[in-house]
């Protein structure tokens, strides 16, 4: 019998690891009410995932600290996301962070217990210039994923691995689309989309299911 595929979770950060959007909550704590006519561009197919990022980051005129002070006070860890992350350590099933948000403010919510020795953070690096923030994204593996974060999901998949993946919003859709298994929050817009498109999926709103679905449903891959 051939080996089977290592099991791979890749999971979104904002709305799904949180339970707030800490981007947005930034965006609308500091920058111009006019970042959600860009955010309207995306969703009208007007401009690219990394592109609406690139421009809303850069009205945001504030240091990292400022941010962070901001969007602790709103958000915290889903449930038993910290039980997720047991499980996969202990199971040796590898936990990536694949995120359009603030990298510095995912740091600030995962330091904690040696979790950023144990989950590898893909999402754009944002550098502050004192006149908002520039972004560098993930180097693409190939120039046809429609963003970065179905970019990692096709990859996993051509490197042999079963790829299940957690998330909430739109620029999600295209990576659970092409995962083998997606997750996707309750009364999201990604369970929406999941929904009119036929993707399998399962909704959720605390990681338990996720952790179960590991024990039972895909324990056989590991």
């Amino acid at each position: 019998m051939p080996p089977q595929p290592k099991t791979v979770l890749l999971i979104d950060f904002d709305g799904t690891i949180v339970t707030a959007d800490t981007a947005q909550v930034a965006l609308d704590r500091f920058a111009n009410p006019d970042w959600v006519l860009i955010d309207r561009a995306y969703e009208g197919g007007e401009v690219s995932f990394e592109e609406s990022l690139r421009r809303e980051f850069a009205m945001l005129q504030v240091p990292e600290d400022a941010i962070i002070d901001e969007v602790k006070r709103v958000t915290e860890l889903r449930p038993n996301f910290d039980r997720l992350v047991t499980h996969c350590r202990t199971n040796q099933i590898p936990l990536k962070v694949v995120s359009g948000g603030l990298d510095f403010c995912i740091r600030h919510f995962l330091d904690r217990d040696d979790w950023l020795k144990f989950i590898e953070i893909h999402a754009p690096h944002a550098k502050f210039n004192g006149n908002g923030y520039s972004l560098t994204f993930p180097e693409l593996h190939t120039s046809s994923s429609t963003n970065f974060k179905d970019d990692l999901v096709n990859h996993e998949r051509e490197i042999g691995a079963k790829v299940l993946f957690v998330g909430n919003g739109s620029g999600d859709f295209p990576a659970a689309r092409q995962s083998d298994f997606a997750f996707a929050i309750k009364a999201s817009r990604l369970a929406e989309l999941c929904r009119k498109h036929g993707v399998q999926h399962e909704e959720i709103d605390d990681f338990y299911q996720v952790v179960r679905a590991l024990e039972h449903r895909f324990r056989e891959v590991q």
